[in-house]
């Protein structure tokens, strides 16, 4: 039994800024996963694209965390991930 889940213009938009924001950061690998090492990546760079994606990913998390049984575990991950890179690139 699936439950359809139902997206807002502003989540679609969201995962679709995201996507955008991150092309061209590295080679995409399978389903456009970033598959670059990190290493070669400026730690300038990499704060830059994590604050241009920042307000987009507070979408995604609600939008994630409607994913019936994982969401709300899913979206606490993102959501510590997204405070280790608030410590590592203060604004």
């Amino acid at each position: 039994m699936s439950q359809e889940l139902n997206f807002s213009k502003e989540e679609l938009d969201a995962v679709d800024r995201i996507d955008a924001e991150l092309k061209g950061l590295s080679a995409r690998g399978k389903g456009g996963a970033n598959v670059a090492s990190f290493s070669s990546i400026d730690a300038g760079d990499l704060c830059e694209k994590y604050h241009a994606i920042k307000g987009w990913l507070r979408i995604l998390v609600k939008v994630i965390r409607k994913i019936p049984k994982i969401g709300d575990k899913a979206a606490d991950a993102i959501e510590f991930l997204m405070g280790l890179a608030d410590m590592a690139c203060p604004v």
